[in-house]
């Protein structure tokens, strides 16, 4: 069982079959990041256009279609000192006839600005609103993961194939 340490330089926007970055055999460990939501790296360099960028694909020596993958992550951690969020739920989280109570809708996105403490484990909002200044404990979360279907077709939206996968999750990993 080795270990890789793999630093990405190309990202997906889209789910599909991309050529591997990193051949892997079962019970490998990958050490690596990811970008945020909004398509930024580490030291806040904007990477894609496109949210949601995947990193990989690691193709997997010896799974062949229909078998089941387990991954296990160990580690889930913020890899920079700062981030942003929006300060209005996403619209396509709420009932569609709400969506334009929205502030986001009615004002336009704003964005909140957050100071990561890695050490102590929190983010704290750095201009203060209504609800003061805000410190909250991180539990970082993977937001998508998938495995690409057998054929070539490439889409934002998760694949359909029967021997394909994808998981929007809130799960966390602490140490």
């Amino acid at each position: 069982m080795a270990i890789h340490d793999f630093e990405p330089t190309t990202f997906h926007g889209t789910l599909g079959s991309h050529d591997p970055v990193l051949q892997i055999a079962d019970g490998d460990t990958v050490r690596t990041s990811t970008l945020d939501a909004g398509g930024r790296d580490a030291r806040g360099a904007q990477r894609v256009e496109l949210g949601n960028a995947q990193t990989g694909p690691f193709f997997v020596t010896g799974a062949e279609p229909g078998d089941i993958l387990a991954v296990h992550l160990d580690r889930i951690w913020p890899n920079r000192d700062s981030a942003e969020s929006s300060t209005s739920v996403a619209a396509n989280a709420v009932d569609p006839a709400y969506v334009p109570e929205l502030p986001a809708f009615r004002e336009g996105r704003v964005v909140a600005e957050w100071a990561i403490d890695r050490e102590a484990g929190t983010a704290t909002l750095l201009l203060p609103t209504r609800l003061g200044r805000l410190t909250l404990e991180l539990a970082p979360m993977l937001g998508c993961f998938g495995v690409a279907p057998l054929t070539a077709k490439r889409s934002a939206q998760p694949p359909q194939a029967r021997t394909a996968g994808t998981w929007t999750t809130a799960a966390s990993a602490r140490t």
